[in-house]
């Protein structure tokens, strides 16, 4: 994507963004790391990781680093924290993109589905916000005699909410429930992590050109954007654009615990 920051808005700092190997993720990541982030990599599928890297590594100012793990699983978060921190000594930002969907109605949705969906989702968010929390900022607050660190530098969490957290959607009670809980999460987590001096947002996106979106089928993915203000779905660049707007603390250093609606204006809150 074309650059949308002043050129090295972020050099010198590392962010970490899950869900990276294509869609949403892949282009934050991309847009993070065109403005100089050294971006950590996460997702489950390694080959994917890979190309994703190769690709990446044509625009990056920095090689980017590859974390193949599931969000899911709390060692392997543990790991990729401590992963970035060995390699580059700093997580300025991580950006919670990973997710799935397992759609059925909620009389044939089995359990272990919405458990599936509800841990990708909510849990993976919650392992990262903890982990760069537990392993990198507390233990800074706790040498600065628990005092805010108000040392200038950029730290953020940026979490992916959706307008179905407040629309709803037949068949996603179980990604309904976890976008609504990452919003709460959101705020929560910006009051906590305040003393940091980190900046907590989240963004709800409507309908986004992604695989995932592609299985409602041309028609549906049509009547969508028709069903927005602006007459289309969006692409992930997109997303991307206002994820780095919202790491710029340039831009956004005054804006923590909000939730960015971000929906074409598909529904108005």
């Amino acid at each position: 994507m074309a650059r949308v920051l002043r050129d090295g808005a972020f050099e010198g700092e590392t962010h970490i963004v899950t869900g990276a190997a294509q869609g949403i993720g892949n282009a934050v990541a991309t847009a993070l790391a065109e403005h100089g982030a050294q971006v950590v990599l996460v997702d489950m599928n390694a080959d994917g990781l890979a190309e994703a890297a190769a690709e990446m590594g044509k625009v990056a100012h920095v090689a980017p680093i590859v974390a193949a793990a599931n969000v899911t699983d709390e060692d392997a978060v543990k790991g990729v924290i401590a992963q970035a921190l060995e390699a580059t000594g700093v997580v300025n930002g991580i950006v919670n993109v990973a997710g799935i969907t397992r759609d059925a109605r909620i009389s044939k949705k089995s359990y272990d589905d919405f458990k599936l969906v509800m841990a990708v989702h909510l849990h993976g968010t919650f392992l990262f916000t903890r982990e760069v929390a537990a392993q990198h900022w507390h233990p800074m607050f706790k040498a600065n005699g628990n005092e805010p660190l108000d040392d200038g530098v950029n730290r953020f969490i940026l979490n992916f909410s959706s307008v179905s957290a407040r629309n709803g959607n037949i068949g996603q009670i179980d990604y309904t429930a976890a976008k609504g809980a990452i919003e709460s999460a959101t705020k929560t987590t910006a009051r906590e992590f305040s003393s940091y001096r980190a900046r907590v947002n989240a963004i709800a996106p409507g309908p986004v050109n992604t695989d995932m979106l592609a299985g409602v089928g041309e028609a549906g993915v049509a009547a969508m954007g028709r069903g927005t203000l602006v007459g289309r779905i969006a692409e992930p660049e997109e997303m991307a654009a206002v994820i780095c707007a919202l790491a710029d603390p340039k831009i956004s250093g005054y804006i923590t615990g909000e939730i960015l609606q971000v929906n074409g204006g598909l529904y108005l809150d």
